[in-house]
């Protein structure tokens, strides 16, 4: 996983030099800045509301990607656009929620009850859901997959896929968004395999190659509660040598890639400061 994460920054580095181009030069002419997270300027609607699908990853036990996905919402609501946002649980442990759609079944879901595994279950997500199911023009869907669904890891992203085109095709006049790992939206091969987000990509049905941005969260230093191969731990991380970070102009902004350097993320969402989010039962 962490050989991962250094993938993930050194690649997208290189789209920050396009064309000859200095990396501060279009992050300064082309970033967009974000002053907060729940209040995202129209000029974030105007680049990315001709999107069918917005794809948000990020690395778990982290509280900006919700927030972020809940101001984008909040945003697009805003603008007068029907919105479903889908998140990376398995329906089957959001029961209490799905049947009841009140605050306290959010905590009462078993998804949010059980001590989490790798992150995914706290106070950041559940907190995301919480707002977002106040807006009568939201609606909430969970994509993850369930126990009885596959007994391998090895086919998780194409259930994910069909999860998620399913609900474009139920709604196929709203604009979706989600908010998962950072490998399930990648538009290219992991590991030789397809991703969630390169079935959407490719898929002839939906047709939406041009009109489907996903974005990685990329941050400064901070901290992280998650686990990448030891259990779930609070971890310290800093990436402070990248072109994002050396990037002053802003603390905080969204960035697309030129359009023929995206070819794993279409953009990126960029934090100085990550920070770690809480689990429900934690002071």
């Amino acid at each position: 996983m962490l050989r991962f994460v250094f993938i993930l920054f050194t690649t997208a580095l290189t789209y920050l030099s396009a064309n000859g181009q200095d990396s501060g030069t279009l992050l300064k002419t082309d970033a967009i800045k974000i002053d907060r997270l729940d209040s995202l300027d129209n000029a974030v609607y105007d680049l990315l509301h001709s999107n069918k699908l917005i794809m948000v990853g990020e690395m778990h036990g982290t509280n900006e990607p919700a927030g972020f996905v809940t101001g984008l919402t909040s945003l697009f609501s805003a603008n007068g656009d029907s919105l479903q946002v889908g998140f990376e649980i398995p329906s089957e442990l959001m029961l209490s929620f799905l049947k009841n759609r009140t605050d306290s079944s959010v905590y009462q879901s078993e998804f949010f009850s059980v001590a989490s595994a790798d992150g995914r279950a706290s106070t950041g997500w559940a907190s995301a859901i919480l707002l977002l199911n106040r807006d009568p023009k939201v609606s909430i869907f969970f994509y993850d997959i369930n126990s009885d669904e596959s007994k391998t890891s090895d086919n998780r992203d194409s259930l994910i896929y069909i999860k998620i085109k399913k609900q474009i095709i139920q709604h196929p006049t709203w604009t979706t968004i989600t908010l998962g790992g950072n490998i399930h939206n990648m538009r290219s091969f992991y590991k030789q395999k397809h991703t969630a987000g390169v079935y959407l990509s490719n898929d002839t049905v939906l047709n939406i190659s041009d009109k489907f941005c996903s974005l990685n969260h990329y941050y400064q230093s901070g901290t992280m509660l998650n686990n990448i191969g030891k259990g779930l731990e609070l971890r310290e991380v800093e990436n402070l040598n990248s072109n994002f970070s050396k990037f002053s102009g802003y603390d905080n902004y969204l960035y697309l890639f030129p359009v023929k350097q995206a070819n794993i993320y279409n953009g990126a969402f960029f934090t100085r400061t990550v920070t770690a989010a809480k689990l429900p039962n934690q002071k």
